[in-house]
């Protein structure tokens, strides 16, 4: 039992939702559509789309279709707005699949709430592009439950519409952009959230799909951890056409291995089979009184 836990902060890919399943269904439908509108083979697409994953190392790059060798040679004088709206029926099938597939996992709504009435603070964090990040959580409805987001800043070109509200204008206290090279597990981003919220390092327990990265990276910095074990059941097919269009180097997989290796010793706290295991496991409370929430901001 994991007891006085006053800050939940938790992962958000396959460990409240099955990214894979919703993101690699829509990738594809979007591909398929594009190739038909391009007159381009699907599988040069694919390698072009991997190109350009590759360039800004992220396998979700918004908008990264624009920036493909074919449409760059196909609409050489238009702009990024512009072939956004050539291609606009190719964005409207991702966003309908991914409408479609992204589904939480059960008992992620009601546990999160159950905790947030209890007091507890809860905030997500992720290495994934904020932009990303905060529309899922507009999708499944959850904002109300995270009470704010830390997500890497996108190292990419702006939107394509120059009058798009900036994303940290449009989520203005809700959203803190982490430095686009963070990476897990180190532990310096989570010690900040901590005293952030005021709230000890060792009443705060983070939430994980990853062992060599959530779990290691809760541990080292001296807070509580829970592995998600349940992300890890993942379709085996779905792995495959994700493989095929990463932006994983030759570099990447041995530094993966790595990790692996590294933190294979490594133990969570708590083991879960579904995200609801959190009440039955931990025992949550308000925020840090008094004394010693006075003596945590003055450390921000």
């Amino acid at each position: 039992m994991a007891d006085n836990i006053k800050l939940l902060i938790t992962d958000l890919d396959n460990t409240l939702f099955d990214w894979l399943s919703s993101f690699v269904p829509a990738f594809y439908a979007m591909v398929d559509v594009a190739s038909m509108i391009l007159s381009v083979d699907r599988e040069q697409l694919l390698d072009e789309m991997k190109a350009v994953h590759q360039r800004y190392h992220n396998s979700e790059q918004p908008f990264a279709l624009l920036e493909t060798a074919t449409v760059a040679r196909k609409y050489p004088n238009e702009s990024a707005l512009t072939r956004k709206d050539l291609l606009r029926e190719a964005f409207r099938e991702f966003n309908e699949v991914r409408k479609a597939k992204l589904q939480l996992y059960p008992g992620v709504r009601e546990t999160l709430q159950e905790i947030r009435k209890i007091g507890c603070v809860v905030v997500g964090h992720t290495e994934a592009v904020a932009e990303n990040s905060m529309h899922r959580l507009e999708l499944l409805k959850l904002l109300k439950e995270v009470q704010c987001l830390y997500a890497l800043r996108s190292s990419a070109p702006s939107h394509p519409d120059p009058d798009r509200l900036a994303i940290e204008e449009k989520y203005k206290g809700s959203l803190y952009l982490l430095p686009s090279d963070h990476r897990k597990p180190d532990p310096a981003v989570l010690k900040d959230i901590c005293f952030r919220h005021g709230v000890a390092v060792k009443d705060t327990l983070y939430v994980g799909d990853s062992i060599p990265r959530d779990v290691a990276m809760a541990k080292s910095a001296g807070a509580r951890a829970a592995w998600a074990r349940y992300g890890h059941r993942h379709d085996v097919d779905l792995w495959h056409r994700l493989v095929r269009v990463t932006h994983w180097s030759e570099a990447d997989v041995v530094h993966e291995k790595q990790l692996q290796s590294a933190y294979q010793q490594v133990k969570p706290d708590i083991i879960m089979d579904s995200f609801a295991d959190l009440l039955a496991t931990c025992e949550f409370a308000g925020p840090a009184q008094g004394s010693e929430a006075r003596a945590l901001a003055a450390s921000v």
